[in-house]
């Protein structure tokens, strides 16, 4: 075989394995094991974790999880557009104060994502065996706020910086930047 040969076989296995490579890494990203229909998210995958919940449980959680999740999108694709249309009001120089009909609107999609979201884990809760009904009752006044954590990526979960995300001194953005300038006057 002569030189050539065997540097364009080489460069094809390489480019080969960069091509498997990067599918693994795209395929193996946690959005596409929601497609494929395994438990996402922080919330859902320590309640299967905490709660110990069987085969039988993890199922019919997956079919709660996907109805609650179908409805949350339909709310909340609604609640965007209102609170997009609030805060397009802004470009007008003579709009003093949010309308109120609008902001009523968007109250009340507040309220329904919140009445969807409890009874959601009020099901989620009727699930459960008497034995786990101990461990559920730890859980479930915690809900919001675990509810209310940004998503991670890697790692074992958890806010940046360790327990309560208050983080480490000297983490964020230093000091004297933009967030710290007051308007001029």
């Amino acid at each position: 075989m002569t030189k050539t040969r065997i540097l364009s076989l080489l460069v094809l296995v390489m480019g080969l394995l960069n091509v498997g490579l990067l599918a693994l890494l795209w395929y193996g990203r946690p959005d596409h094991q929601a497609a494929r229909g395994q438990a996402t998210g922080p919330v859902a995958a320590g309640l299967v974790r905490e709660l110990q919940l069987s085969p039988q449980q993890q199922q019919q959680f997956d079919v709660l999880r996907e109805d609650h999740h179908t409805r949350m999108q339909a709310l909340l694709k609604q609640l965007t557009a209102r609170r997009e249309e609030l805060f397009a009001g802004l470009a007008q120089p003579a709009t003093a104060s949010a309308p109120p009909a609008l902001l009523a609107q968007i109250g009340d999609l507040q309220r329904q994502t919140d009445s969807l979201t409890y009874a959601h884990f009020a099901a989620v809760g009727r699930l459960l065996t008497p034995a786990q009904l101990p461990r559920w009752q730890q859980l479930a006044p915690n809900l919001p706020r675990r509810l209310q954590q940004p998503p991670q990526r890697g790692g074992r979960g958890g806010l940046p910086g360790g327990p309560g995300g208050r983080g480490r001194p000297g983490d964020g953005p230093p000091p004297g930047g933009p967030m710290d300038r007051q308007p001029p006057e």
